[in-house]
C-alpha cells in the first residue's frame, strides 16, 4: 500500500524526478509497519522535497500496477491526497534527485504509472491542460 500528494501551487503541481528509474512523479511512497496512508503521505513529502504541509485533502483511493526498479511488477493501492504549497523550499532529498513545479498545462511526458492515475484524478477535479 502506498501514499502520495500533489502539492498545489497556483497554476503549478510539484514534482520529483526519481533517482531508479528517472521518471516524474507525485511525491509518495510505500506505508511502513503502522503507519497511515495520510502520515506515509506526510513522510514521503518530507523526505523527497523537504516540504512540510498543513491540510491533507484525500482525493482518490485506487488499485493499480507499480514496477519497481528490478522489474517486479505487483499491484498495488494507492491513497492520494492533494495539499496547497506550505511556501517552504523545495530541496530534492532521499529517493528523489529532482523537484520543480510544473505548470499544469505542461506537464512532463515521462511519469510513472502512479502519476498518470494522479493526473487522471486530478484532471476530474482541475484543468490540468490548456486544452481542459
Amino acid at each position: 500500500m502506498g501514499a502520495g500528494v500533489a502539492v498545489l501551487k497556483d497554476e503549478a503541481i510539484l514534482l520529483i524526478r526519481r533517482r531508479d528509474n528517472s521518471l516524474w512523479d507525485v511525491p509518495g511512497g510505500g506505508l511502513e509497519s503502522g503507519e497511515t496512508p495520510e502520515a506515509a503521505a506526510r513522510r514521503e513529502l518530507a523526505e523527497e522535497t523537504g516540504l512540510s504541509v498543513g491540510v491533507l485533502r484525500p482525493l482518490a483511493v485506487f488499485q493499480h500496477p507499480h514496477t519497481y526498479p528490478d522489474g517486479n511488477r505487483v499491484d498495488w493501492e494507492t491513497h492520494f491526497f492533494t495539499a496547497d504549497d506550505s511556501g517552504d523550499e523545495v530541496k530534492a532529498g532521499d529517493d528523489a534527485r529532482e523537484a520543480r513545479w510544473w505548470l499544469r498545462k505542461a506537464l512532463p511526458q515521462n511519469v510513472s504509472d502512479a502519476t498518470q492515475h494522479y493526473f487522471t484524478m486530478l484532471g476530474q477535479f482541475m484543468p490540468l491542460s490548456a486544452e481542459d
